[in-house]
C-alpha cells in the first residue's frame, strides 16, 4: 500500500514504525522533506484493515498536499477537515480510482471509528 502511494505522490515520503505501537500516523516535514509515517499499533490492530490504512494515508497526504486551511501552529500543513476532505476527494481517487475510491473511504471510516479515530 506504501507503494502505491509513493507512486502516486512522489514528492513524499513514506514510511512505517512497526516499534511504536501506537495506533496512529503522522504528517511531518523533516529536513525539508515531506513525510508520512504510519505507526505499527495503528498497522497490526485487527480492527483495521487494508481500508482503514489507506484513508489514513490519504488523510496523512492531504495534511502535505491539502491547501488551506492550514493548522494553527503547524502552518504548512493543512487542517484536519481540510486533510480529510483532500483524502475522500483527490488522495484516495488517484490511487485506487473512483468507483473504488469510495468503497474504500466507507469501509476505511467504519474501521477507524471503532477505535475513535475519527468521528
Amino acid at each position: 500500500m506504501i507503494k502505491r502511494f509513493q507512486a502516486c505522490f512522489p514528492e513524499l515520503t513514506y514510511d512505517m514504525d512497526l516499534c511504536v505501537n501506537l495506533a496512529n500516523a503522522q504528517a511531518f516535514l523533516d529536513a525539508g522533506k515531506k513525510r508520512v509515517r504510519l505507526y505499527g499499533g495503528l498497522v497490526r490492530h485487527r480492527k483495521i484493515g487494508a481500508a482503514g490504512l489507506a484513508l489514513t494515508l490519504s488523510h496523512e497526504t492531504g495534511h502535505h498536499l491539502g491547501g488551506a486551511p492550514h493548522l494553527e501552529y503547524y502552518h504548512w500543513l493543512s487542517s484536519e477537515e481540510r486533510a480529510t476532505e483532500w483524502a475522500v476527494t483527490v488522495g484516495l481517487p488517484s490511487v485506487f480510482g473512483s468507483r473504488r475510491a469510495t468503497q474504500i473511504g466507507r469501509e476505511g471510516f467504519s474501521q477507524l471509528r471503532t477505535l475513535g479515530l475519527v468521528n
